[in-house]
């Protein structure tokens, strides 16, 4: 079968290796014997928590339904809980449980694992790449910050994106 060769967005290139990087990690969970959770987020929670839906929002690029959805799951299995915000009984805070923690060790092991299987791949340390997909995570989240910001004739009765 005849392939076309166009080069293909660098978008969808990422979207790609986002995808299969998942499946190598979750049949390595499944080796261990580990569902496949929300690992990513949880990784931010632990890292970043207590931390406000809001702010756990920014920190790890989902929309707010898609990170209602995930918590809820996290909460189910118990690696996560809201702790009220003492400051504002209007808003809560996500924490990190310890089955959460024990979670996260094991399973870094497998993220390990993975990355130890994708740089013998390549050929080369897979940790080389992260200063770029740091700063490519920083540019995106600095551009999606700058569509949320109102513009100066706003009165702050409305949300209005540029």
């Amino acid at each position: 079968m005849a392939r076309n060769h166009k080069t293909r967005s660098v978008l969808v290139e990422l979207g790609i290796v986002n995808a299969l990087a998942s499946q190598l990690f979750d049949r390595q969970l499944a080796q261990l014997g580990l569902r496949p959770v929300q690992f990513g987020l949880l990784t931010v929670v632990a890292s970043h928590g207590p931390i406000t839906p809001t702010n756990l929002e920014r920190e790890s690029g989902l929309l707010p339904t898609t990170l209602r959805e995930r918590l809820r799951a996290l909460e189910g299995a118990g690696f996560v809980h809201r702790v009220s915000n003492p400051r504002d009984g209007r808003s809560h805070f996500v924490e990190i449980t310890p089955d959460g923690v024990g979670f996260l060790k094991l399973a870094s092991a497998a993220a390990r694992a993975v990355e130890g299987d994708i740089s013998r791949a390549l050929g080369s340390p897979l940790e080389e790449y992260r200063p770029l997909l740091e700063k490519l995570r920083l540019a995106q989240q600095s551009l999606l910050d700058e569509a949320a910001q109102p513009t100066e004739e706003d009165d702050g009765t409305e949300v209005t994106f540029r």
